[in-house]
């Protein structure tokens, strides 16, 4: 394994610290399950998500054996996805039924463990040895995710004191969207369908939320009435496999326990000076903190410098769970790719080509860079003679096989449709703006931490931490010169950026680690790495609290900081979910509601609709040409030609509420006014939905 800074004496271990933080970290787990989707469908669903890991373990335990942390935490990741491909497959058969779902678990479960029991149980990669400190230090930094996910996650939907659910805005950007792609899911359809674009095919990277689109779509005994309660507990576990990772990967060049989890800490905690920037902007322009919660704080290089975002690893939590399993898959593989100094068998190397696969299927773009990342950093290994080094690469060349499998699956699936095409290389965008604000305000406190721990291992990291180096000049390349003119500027800077903080944190837990080892110097680079939280941690501080800050109804860059679904709202898409075919296709319109409502029908009715415009998805012209179509449904005077126009997109229900008639006014009366074209089945307050009448 890579060289590593030398072991410290093990601290006096009081006996009691292990178990506590194990029962802490279990009890915030069960408690945190039964918050999100009550006591049996939260205890269930955890249930479910344990026994999908099950696969995975023999295969983390062949890779880097059963004594070793990063054996189970690899093993719970690759479990899951190898049990979503099971899924896919039953699903892709026509067969989505319980039992048939359950038997192709059970094949699985029985087919990894054979071959792990069969073909021997030494690791084939052989990892420092794992001590009780380590264990400890592995539960704090897990502790982190329960600290992040209970207030935050917590308060989605939470109602208030008139029984409106509330929805915090960015949640409404992705976890919504979430809901209603494993709605989607739900309904077992292979290629599924765009619920923006109902009669067409999804693009989009689902692989992952194959597991909870199952549990919902089979839905034994009626555990769960919507999927907001899976999805909720399904972000918690995966928070915890994630965060696991890192400690992992971090652990495996720097095995110490305590610059390890203050490394993974500072990461996930306080790597952003954004937080503190915003601070002092308000003191010196005289306004109150109050004013934070106007304030996107993790993105002030943007609304400040128009520079790129970098999200940082709380949001991945909360927001995007689906790129944070690929890049946890991602690690994994290049713990492999790091024990390549020392000779890998091909198995070792088909394996991490399987976590690297399975990480496409997740999220392609950070399954492809991880991918460029493992070749590259066994590539820039130091093997010693050139015939070494080309029979490294010989062997490490099996891990295409299962990436390139992963990546016809994923194409033939069309999950990234029109992607490759959408991305453009060059220095251009918004980093141009702010090149150097960007990394010094978004990652600048990780970054000092690194270059600390670049420079004091200067003379051995080409040979030890290639793959980490590697990471962070890809990292830095896509962050520079890669955008997405088709979609979201700054897509490319959250992944970038999630890339740059992973691969910097060995780096900085190194720095940590010779700090310690410098007697004379201790006092003060303590000092120093506490002052980096003390800089760090006002953006995660800020934005957790506005992440769970659920009564703001201020109005934000074009949308509220806070979206509510009113009692009536409720009542009426629950008439839809109860009342209407599965397969009808329900209309709101789409451009009035613009970024605060944009998914209300498919994520709360659970119905697919005709024209949309999803903020998630890669912009399309049909998107656009569909919704300016219904904008005139609904703009019209004219019945007959509203009639026309929803036929025409095989429209069997019209959906208003208040977004509605402020855009419109008088000019929905038409549905009451003509009977023979739009039959009114609810009314409640503002709301109303009327059936399109079949006059053929």
């Amino acid at each position: 394994m890579p060289d590593h800074p030398r072991p410290l004496p093990a601290p006096a271990d009081p006996g009691w610290l292990l178990p506590a933080a194990a029962w802490l970290l279990a009890a915030s787990v069960l408690g945190l399950s039964w918050l999100f989707a009550g006591p049996i469908g939260g205890l269930a669903y955890l249930v479910v998500y344990l026994l999908a890991m099950l696969p995975g373990l023999p295969v983390g335990f062949a890779l880097f054996g059963r004594q070793q942390a990063a054996g189970w935490i690899a093993g719970g990741v690759l479990g899951y996805m190898l049990t979503a491909v099971a899924i896919w497959a039953v699903v892709a058969a026509g067969m989505p039924r319980v039992m048939v779902f359950l038997a192709a678990w059970a094949v699985l479960s029985a087919a990894t463990w054979a071959a792990y029991l069969a073909f021997g149980r030494e690791p084939v990669v052989l990892l420092p040895r794992w001590c009780r400190q380590d264990t400890l230090a592995v539960l704090v930094v897990l502790l982190m995710v329960p600290a992040l996910m209970g207030p935050t996650v917590g308060n989605i939907g939470a109602r208030d004191e008139m029984g409106q659910e509330r929805y915090r805005a960015y949640f409404t950007a992705d976890f919504l969207w979430h809901v209603a792609l494993t709605a989607e899911l739900a309904r077992f359809e292979m290629p599924p369908k765009d619920p923006y674009a109902g009669d067409r095919d999804l693009s989009y990277y689902w692989a992952y939320f194959l597991l909870p689109g199952a549990a919902f779509g089979t839905n034994p005994g009626g555990l769960w009435s919507d999927p907001q309660p899976i999805l909720k507990v399904n972000n918690l576990l995966s928070g915890l496999l994630f965060i696991g990772t890192i400690a992992v990967f971090v652990w495996t060049f720097v095995p110490r326990a305590g610059a390890m989890a203050a490394a993974v800490a500072l990461s996930a905690l306080a790597a952003s000076a954004e937080g503190a920037f915003a601070i002092a902007s308000a003191w010196s322009a005289g306004r109150s903190l109050a004013s934070l919660r106007e304030l996107n704080a993790d993105a002030v290089t943007a609304w400040v410098f128009q520079g790129l975002t970098v999200d940082g690893l709380p949001r991945s939590l909360w927001y995007t769970p689906q790129h944070a399993m690929a890049s946890g898959l991602g690690l994994v593989a290049l713990i492999v790719a790091a024990a390549s100094p020392r000779g890998v068998r091909r198995s070792g190397a088909l394996l991490a080509g399987l976590a690297l696969g399975l990480a496409l299927l997740c999220s392609p773009f950070l399954g492809g860079a991880f991918s460029v990342i493992y070749g590259l950093g066994v590539l820039c290994s130091r093997h010693g003679s050139w015939s070494s080094t080309h029979q490294a690469l010989m062997v490490h060349a099996m891990a295409a096989v299962p990436v390139g499998i992963a990546y016809w699956c994923a194409s033939s699936s069309q999950m990234f449709e029109g992607a490759g095409a959408a991305l453009s290389i060059g220095y251009a965008g918004p980093i141009t703006r702010a090149p150097l604000v960007t990394p010094l305000l978004a990652l600048g406190p990780l970054l000092a931490a690194a270059l600390v721990g670049l420079v004091a291992g200067r003379r051995r990291f080409v040979t030890s931490m290639a793959p980490v180096v590697v990471g962070v000049v890809v990292g830095a390349g896509l962050l520079y010169f890669v955008t997405l003119p088709g979609g979201d500027m700054v897509w490319i800077g959250w992944r970038a950026g999630q890339i740059l903080l992973l691969t910097l944190t060995p780096l900085a837990a190194a720095g940590m680690a010779r700090a310690q080892d410098a007697r004379t110097l201790r006092p003060l680079m303590r000092m120093a790495y506490v002052m980096l939280f003390v800089v760090g941690l006002p953006t995660t501080v800020i934005d957790t609290y506005n992440a769970q800050d659920i009564w703001n109804r201020m109005m934000g860059p074009g949308f509220r900081w806070t979206v509510v679904v009113t009692p009536a709202e409720r009542h009426a898409v629950d008439w839809i979910r109860a009342e209407t075919s599965p397969d009808a296709i329900v209309q709101m319109e789409p451009v009035a509601r613009g970024r605060e409502t944009w998914t209300h029908i498919p994520t709360f009715a659970l119905r697919r609709m005709a024209a949309g415009l999803p903020i998630s998805l890669l912009k399309k012209p049909v998107y656009e040409e569909r919704s300016q179509r219904v904008r005139e449904l609904y703009s019209t005077e004219d019945p007959r030609h509203a009639w026309n126009i929803a036929k025409g997109y095989h429209i069997d229900y019209l959906y208003m509420d208040s977004a509605e008639r402020r855009a419109y006014g008088t000019s929905l009366e038409k549905f009451d006014d003509a009977p023979q074209y739009f039959a009114r089945v609810f009314r409640e307050g503002d709301v109303s939905i009327y059936r399109v009448v079949d006059r053929e």
